[in-house]
């Protein structure tokens, strides 16, 4: 499954930028192996962002198409994988950040469930009082989600920006140089309000007709869901679209994503909208809907994502699928890993697969029991889980 994907030539620059005056990160050899992370349109010559691993470290720079082998099964794969490139990794990451801030007080304890519960507002609302007078950072710290998940990211970055000023965390660093990069490249700056969705978008890329009418198609698609899982949402979702171009440069994430949740749903358009566009939406709402209700492993999350937003496992990745469970690659479901979003396009299009597959088969064979029970009992995921993987063959 691994891609032959590698440097062509020797003593080749591994840039910080595209241009070739671009500061170099590290000099490669031919036939290092190369991780694909986007493509970059515009100029002359194609550039690409990648990872590179160098005595024992991760570097990430970028290489001109020219100096790269493989970029045509990488086009292949990429074009293949992309109805399915759609991650939950985001949100994940940044609510696992949350448990080490601690909150100390009731207030600021009844907060960290309002976020996690998507009631984001109503945790900004409770916290205000007290960080009037407060030095605490945790509260700043906690203060900072609440609008972050709000789509306040500014006020999100002055409230992280106390909060490391009071006191450095590390992790909390990252949140924040994460966020400060993608509002400084956010051109999406028009809102709308639905029934279930506020809209935000960037004018430029999409005409405020198709913009009314994407709302739509999220309001459908969140009441579609949510009937089926049995989640209600408190507040209105935040959901971002932006141009392909601008979503590549504040979310960092592999070429063949076409989506994510973290906290907001956020789908790089075109301009248009069509059923591919409300496809993805519906996936980013399955997300949004399964954060609602707790905590679930990635196979799940985008298993249901695709299984909802009306994909089906195809004759060819299901014999691939059997395949490699022959051979013993085909990892178990517990063993996927929580973070998918930099997986190659061969392996993120088994990866799904794989998930998805795993949901056709509850829902064939745990039909009586039904997801929403599931989703109301989710000590019961771990059995299940482990029976789904003796029908997958692992």
């Amino acid at each position: 499954m691994f891609l032959a994907i590698a440097v062509k030539s020797d003593h080749t620059a591994l840039r910080n930028g595209c241009d070739e005056g671009a500061d170099t990160l590290a000099t490669l050899s031919a036939g290092a192996p190369v991780t694909i992370r986007f493509a970059l349109s515009g100029g002359e010559t194609p550039c690409y962002k990648v990872a590179v691993e160098q005595n024992g470290r991760t570097i990430e720079g970028y290489l001109p198409a020219s100096e790269i082998d493989g970029l045509d099964q990488f086009d292949q794969d990429r074009r293949e994988a992309a109805t399915v490139g759609q991650s939950a990794a985001g949100v994940r990451e940044m609510m696992n950040a949350m448990p080490a801030i601690a909150p100390k007080s009731a207030s600021a304890r009844e907060a960290a469930r309002l976020i996690e519960s998507s009631q984001p507002s109503r945790a900004l609302e409770l916290l205000r009082p007290d960080l009037e007078h407060s030095h605490d950072p945790n509260l700043f710290a906690l203060a900072g989600f609440a609008a972050w998940r709000a789509d306040q990211a500014r006020l999100a970055l002055d409230y992280w920006k106390t909060s490391l000023e009071l006191k450095p965390n590390a992790g909390l660093e990252q949140v924040y140089r994460r966020v400060l990069r993608e509002t400084a490249g956010d051109q999406s700056t028009e809102r709308l309000v639905g029934m279930r969705v506020a809209l935000r978008y960037d004018s430029a890329a999409v005409p405020a007709e198709t913009a009314r009418l994407m709302l739509a198609a999220l309001d459908q698609e969140f009441t579609r869901v949510s009937a089926e899982l049995g989640c209600a949402a408190e507040e209105r979702i935040a959901a971002i679209v932006q141009s392909p171009e601008a979503y590549r440069k504040t979310v960092d994430v592999a070429e063949w994503n076409a989506g994510q949740f973290d906290g907001r749903i956020r789908v790089p358009v075109s301009g248009r909208m069509d059923d591919s566009v409300r496809r993805v939406f519906a996936h980013e709402t399955v997300h949004a809907c399964l954060a609602m209700l707790g905590r679930w492993p990635a196979w799940f999350h985008e298993g249901l994502a695709q299984k909802l937003s009306g994909d089906s496992v195809t004759v060819a990745m299901r014999a691939q699928i059997a395949a490699e469970t022959h051979r013993g690659k085909l990892p178990r479901l517990e063993n996927l890993g929580p973070d998918w979003s930099h997986l190659d396009a061969a392996h993120a299009r088994l990866a799904y697969a794989e998930s998805l597959e795993a949901i056709e088969m509850f829902y064939e064979n745990y039909a009586q029991f039904g997801i929403a029970n599931l989703l109301r009992n989710p000590d019961r995921l771990a059995s299940i889980a482990a029976d789904l993987d003796k029908r997958l063959g692992l």
